[in-house]
């Protein structure tokens, strides 16, 4: 057991991964969370320039702001941080650190599907508040109120964990980049949307033949659907099962490379 996982090892490797992580990636992490702070800044000069004054920084725009640097973050983290993986010299040093494959595995997906995500949304939410109690007027309320004051479809009755979707998206997103970053050598981030493109497409196609004929069947579906709560219900369910197999495959790929990287 000792061969695959111990405490100790993971726990002095898992320092170390976040030591060479916060290096690699924390200032770049840093300026993407200060985004709220960043966008403020830029409206408060382009206010300030036009007429002289500023006015109250628009809701959409902080979301629109945020939906990107989240896109980016779960995009470029994990290549960034173990995408060297791939190089010959940094690949021989991480085959020779004293960890097994399955504890590289786990300490990658900590930083990336827990570290990561907690560290932007820790910074992000603390500028957004502070900013809206420093300066209300110019910068409105902040995102995280709006968030908690909004209500979910409009019935209370009616759940849709959102933040919950969110995070397992995010997880979906920063996995499978972290596998083209740590499988292809050059332009990984490119490389990996081009695969997820023919993968979609050859997907798409091949749920349009197999559904065929039985197409006619999807609005009947729905039709015996008629109560919200069975069709939450059931959309809830489906998500859960896409989450499982998707985040369970990409998990399990991500082993098998790291499992299997030479030199």
């Amino acid at each position: 057991m000792n061969n695959v996982f111990s405490f100790k090892r993971f726990g002095n490797y898992f320092l170390f991964d976040l030591r060479r992580a916060f290096t690699t990636y924390g200032t770049n992490l840093l300026v993407m969370s200060l985004s709220p702070a960043i966008l403020f800044v830029i409206h408060l000069l382009i206010g300030l320039l036009k007429n002289g004054t500023a006015s109250e920084l628009p809701i959409e725009s902080k979301f629109v702001c945020l939906s990107i640097v989240i896109f980016v973050v779960s995009v470029s983290a994990g290549i960034k941080i173990y995408g060297s993986i791939t190089e010959k010299r940094f690949g021989s040093d991480f085959l020779m650190l004293p960890a097994s494959s399955f504890e590289k595995w786990l300490s990658m997906a900590a930083v990336v599907c827990v570290v990561v995500p907690v560290t932007l949304s820790v910074v992000s939410i603390a500028s957004d508040v502070l900013l809206s109690l420093i300066a209300p007027s110019a910068y409105g309320p902040s995102m995280t109120s709006h968030l908690l004051d909004a209500d979910i479809l409009g019935d209370k009755e009616i759940y849709i964990n959102a933040p919950a979707l969110l995070y397992l998206g995010w997880c979906g997103c920063a996995l499978t980049f972290t596998l083209g970053g740590i499988c292809f050598k050059k332009a990984k981030a490119a490389k990996t949307f081009l695969c997820l493109f023919v993968l979609t497409t050859i997907f798409t196609l091949l749920l349009a033949a197999t559904i065929g004929d039985s197409i006619d069947a999807v609005p009947q579906l729905f039709e015996d659907l008629q109560d919200p709560e069975q069709l939450i219900n059931f959309l809830n369910l489906s998500a859960n099962l896409f989450f499982a197999v998707t985040l369970g495959t990409l998990l399990v790929l991500n082993w098998f490379r790291i499992r299997t990287i030479k030199h």
